[in-house]
């Protein structure tokens, strides 16, 4: 499966478990991918991720959250790093 795929399953999955929402605030964001605020702020920050403002409220879509989620992944065994 390639990465877009991924992602785009990802993001399917997120507004489907939420009926059909596809943008979050804040708070609602930082409990889908499980951080804080001030956190899931960063993280979006360094992804390079940009937010929607409506009102004071700043919103993310599901598929950013996703693809946000999906950077950065690497193998659970790291067998390089070891020394033998």
């Amino acid at each position: 499966m390639s990465t877009k795929s991924e992602i785009t399953a990802m993001a399917q999955a997120i507004i489907e478990a939420h009926d059909g929402q596809a943008y979050y605030n804040f708070e609602q964001a930082s409990k889908i991918v499980g951080c804080g605020r001030n956190t899931l702020a960063h993280h979006l920050h360094n992804a390079g991720i940009l937010v929607k403002k409506v009102g004071p409220s700043k919103r993310v879509s599901a598929y950013d959250l996703a693809s946000c989620m999906y950077s950065g992944r690497i193998a659970p065994i790291d067998n390089i790093s070891r020394s033998a």
